[in-house]
């Protein structure tokens, strides 16, 4: 995926932002990948306790945060970026709920 290139081995500022620019691509790619396996596992859970898990959600972005933290980055930013991400992962969970739930309702009533 993408270049393996050093940041010392690059020439010119222009050299490292266009590195720059082709990991951000590779991780909005693989934020759209983790979405479409938000989008699925709601299939597997049945209410909104499910859907938010509390217990895993904390350990989810504790862990992220950790590892954010080993690999020399800030643990705060990381646990940020990863509350909002599960946050809005949860609300795309419950609207996929909810209209599933709909859904089912209508068919029942016909």
């Amino acid at each position: 995926m993408g270049s393996d290139k050093k940041p010392g081995n690059c020439n010119s500022i222009d050299e490292i932002r266009n590195e720059i620019d082709k990991l951000d691509k590779q991780i909005i790619q693989l934020f759209s990948k983790r979405h479409e396996f938000v989008r699925e596992i709601v299939h597997y859970k049945t209410d909104e306790e499910s859907v938010v898990a509390q217990s895993r959600k904390d350990k989810v972005i504790n862990e992220r945060a950790s590892l954010a933290g080993d690999l020399g980055l800030d643990r705060e930013i990381f646990k940020q970026i990863y509350t909002l991400l599960v946050e809005s992962n949860i609300n795309k969970e419950l609207e996929l709920l909810k209209l599933r739930k709909a859904q089912n309702q209508t068919i029942k009533t016909i």
